[in-house]
This record gives structure tokens, sequence and C-alpha cells, in this order.
């Protein structure tokens, strides 16, 4: 009797599960049907030490879901104990007028090591307009007075959008 009422108890989570919507899918950051001409956008990784990540990251454009570093970083250093491996993805996006949002986050190896470490996240969108050809990277800065992400040209290294600050490690 136990082993129907569990079977039975398994087959309705099961079914409850199946009517819940799943995770956004992730997409490309140009859009499927466009045809036009595009720019580079790298995010940036820094290895802090074997356990500590700075992310600043592109995570999404026009609503659409990217695959970031952050989860790349983190599925690249799983099995490798307590070390993370950085992962920096890259996006083409469309010449046009985006809105896309940008992240920067510390990462760590595990929750634990984060329990007892300074971190930060700073979360946002902003408006973006690359120009065709050009390479642009996602940079910021992590520190105790803020944590701030920016879009920058890569050749000139000046901000082509506004920069998103939030609150320092030293909270």
């Amino acid at each position: 009797m136990k082993r129907i009422a569990s079977l039975a108890a398994t087959a309705l989570l099961l079914s409850g599960c199946a009517g819940v919507k799943s995770f956004t899918a992730l997409e490309p950051a140009t859009p499927p049907d466009y045809t036009g001409p595009t720019a580079n956008v790298a995010d940036q990784v820094v290895a802090v030490s074997p356990q500590r990540l700075h992310v600043f990251e592109m995570t999404e454009v026009d609503g659409r879901r990217l695959s970031s570093s952050s989860m790349a970083s983190g599925r690249a250093g799983q099995g490798s104990g307590m070390t993370l491996t950085p992962v920096a993805l890259t996006n083409e996006l469309p010449v046009m007028a985006l809105r896309v949002r940008l992240q920067a986050a510390t990462q760590y190896a595990s929750p634990l090591v984060s329990m007892s470490n300074p971190s930060c996240r700073t979360v946002g969108e902003v408006g973006f307009t690359p120009q065709e050809g050009k390479r642009y990277a996602v940079n910021g800065r992590i520190a105790a007075d803020a944590c701030e992400v920016w879009v920058e040209d890569s050749a000139t290294r000046q901000p082509v959008t506004e920069k998103l600050t939030g609150p320092g490690t030293a909270r």
C-alpha cells in the first residue's frame, strides 16, 4: 500500500512539473532573421584568485536572454574542486539601437567561500548602438566603494554606454 501511495505521489508531482513553464531559453544576441552588419562585444572575466572571479558581462539584448560568462565559468569549473575556470564569451550584435542588460559580479567557487568573502553584484539595462565592424568590451570595476559595469570601445578604451554603479564590497 505504501508503494502505491508513493507512486501516486510521484506521478502527481511529475504531472505538476510538466505544467510549469521552464526557464527562458537562451538565444543568440543577433536575431535569427537579421542579415545586416554586426559588431563584436566581449565579456571580461578576471581571475582574482583560484576561488574568485570578477565577471563583467552582457546577459540580455533587447529582452533575449544570452548564455553568460558567469554560467560558462561555473560549468567549466565543475569537478575542479574548489577552483574556478574563467571563461569570457563574445557576442555579435546587430548594428542598431539596442537595450542591453549588463552585470558586474563577484563569482566564487562555492557558496561556502562566498559567505566569508566580499562580493558585489550590479545589474541593469543601458542603451547601446554599436557601429559596424567595431569591437567592444564589457568592462567594470569591483572595489570596496563601488561595483560598476559599462561597455567600452576596445580600441580607444573609452566608455560607449552609461556606467551602472552599485554598492561596493565594503558593505
